[in-house]
C-alpha cells in the first residue's frame, strides 16, 4: 500500500477529524481514508448525470435571462459562404 502525506492540515480540520475517528473508535488514518472516499463518491453524481446536455446547458443560464428570441449578432461585414464546387 501507498502512504499519503497531506501537509500544512488547519488544526481545527485535524482536530474535527480526530475527534471523528475517536468517536467512531477508528484510528486518524483509517477515519481520514474514510472521509476522502466519501468525498469522492459525492464527487461522482456529475459524471453519472442523466440529464441531456441541452437541459443542462439551459439550467446555466438564469430563468429571468432565457428567451425563445435569442439573436447573436455579428459586428461588422459578414464574409460569403465558401463554394466548394
Amino acid at each position: 500500500m501507498a502512504d499519503l502525506l497531506i501537509r500544512d492540515v488547519e488544526p481545527e480540520l485535524k482536530r474535527q477529524i480526530e475527534e471523528r475517528a475517536r468517536a467512531r473508535r477508528r484510528s486518524l488514518s483509517a477515519e481520514a481514508k474514510l472521509l476522502i472516499r466519501k468525498g469522492l463518491l459525492e464527487a461522482q453524481p456529475e459524471l453519472t448525470d442523466e440529464r441531456k446536455l441541452g437541459t443542462a446547458m439551459l439550467e446555466l443560464v438564469r430563468p429571468e435571462d432565457r428567451s425563445d428570441d435569442l439573436v447573436f449578432e455579428i459586428p461588422g461585414e459578414v464574409s460569403k459562404p465558401p463554394d466548394f464546387e
